[in-house]
């Protein structure tokens, strides 16, 4: 039986907020997610920082892999733990930076972000910080908020907070000290979806720095991204299109119509999008079809039957978009995206 992601708005936001803390908070051997640590500690005592985080990710010699569907991983595959004595500054560093869509897919090998490393022409470093149910609105808005949302990631990467919000999410917390921010290359962001559903407002045009709203937390998370990663080049992700149901079962409406008390899902989507000049970024529109073919007659192949997390092969069709992105920033594709990826190419066979 098919469970649709069902709600009423009071109740889903209820439902969301409990997603939010009830992550699997099963502590990785060796690492520490009880203690206060700022990336000023960190980077000034690498050789223990060594030895107390670990990196989950796929086996290197998987780095390897063809870009094509054949050599998709599938969801059995066992994950590997890898020890910062893999990463290599000498390589690419790719950090994702997201919600329930770059944590899905984490345990077993079928992540976004594990695709993309896949799916890139050279090796890379690639560091998943996705954390599932997060916003990137702050519960609060103000310096004392230790939430976990984009805000405050990137206030942690510009060593301004303690490691403390990650605690509830011992994966990405084992891989947020292995890299250093000044190092890195590209940043992968996508968030929404979250704060949409939580009914967080979409923007304060009067207040910039009111974080407790979708656009302006976008902004400022940017701003704090480049000041920490001057370097970096930001590939800035849509929410992906989705679709809303109600508790019995029926549809209260697509990504094109449905609203919380601020506007609709698509004007989210959009305003995440027009962000992308102000801050030089790529932008990934993956909540239109031009780059994913996602629309309602196509999202039972791209969704869960929740209407709005990634399958499987959705996740492989947006980490191949996003593997496009940056081999091309790296020099290593000069084609341009002029038909929408097909998930057909993505799925495994027992899939199709």
């Amino acid at each position: 039986m098919k469970h649709k992601f069902k709600f009423t708005l009071p109740i889903l936001i209820t439902a969301f907020t409990i997603a939010g803390c009830s992550t699997d908070t099963t502590i990785k051997s060796g690492v520490d997610t009880s203690g206060t640590i700022t990336r000023a500690d960190a980077l000034s005592n690498e050789s223990s920082t060594a030895t107390t985080s670990d990196l989950s990710t796929k086996d290197s010699s998987s780095s390897a892999s063809s870009a094509s569907s054949s050599s998709t991983s599938d969801a059995s595959t066992e994950s590997t733990t890898n020890t910062t004595a893999d990463y290599d500054s000498s390589l690419p560093t790719v950090v994702f930076l997201g919600d329930d869509q770059f944590d899905l897919g984490r345990k077993d090998n079928t992540s976004i972000s594990y695709y993309v490393e896949s799916l890139l022409g050279t090796d890379a470093n690639v560091i998943n910080l996705g954390c599932s149910g997060v916003t990137a609105t702050t519960a609060l808005g103000t310096d004392n908020d230790t939430s976990m949302n984009f805000v405050n990631t990137a206030k942690f990467l510009n060593g301004q907070m303690d490691d403390t919000f990650f605690n509830n999410f011992p994966d990405a917390k084992a891989e947020a000290f292995l890299f250093d921010p000044a190092d890195v290359d590209y940043y992968v962001v996508e968030y929404g979806i979250n704060d949409f559903i939580q009914g967080k407002a979409l923007v304060n045009d009067d207040k910039k720095s009111d974080t407790t709203c979708y656009i302006n937390a976008m902004t400022v998370g940017l701003d704090l991204l480049v000041q920490a990663s001057p370097n970096a080049r930001i590939i800035l992700c849509s929410p992906v299109y989705s679709m809303f149901y109600s508790e019995d079962g029926s549809t209260l409406g697509s990504g094109n119509t449905y609203s919380n008390a601020f506007g609709r899902y698509m004007d989210y989507c959009a305003g995440c999008t027009q962000l992308s000049p102000l801050h030089d970024s790529v932008s990934f529109d993956a909540f239109g079809s031009a780059i994913m073919n996602i629309n309602d007659q196509t999202i039972s192949d791209y969704m869960e039957d929740d209407g709005i997390h990634l399958s499987r092969a959705g996740r492989n069709t947006f980490a191949a978009v996003v593997a496009h992105m940056i081999n091309k920033q790296l020099g290593l594709d000069n084609t341009e995206i002029e038909v929408a990826y097909n998930i057909d190419d993505y799925k495994l066979e027992s899939e199709k």
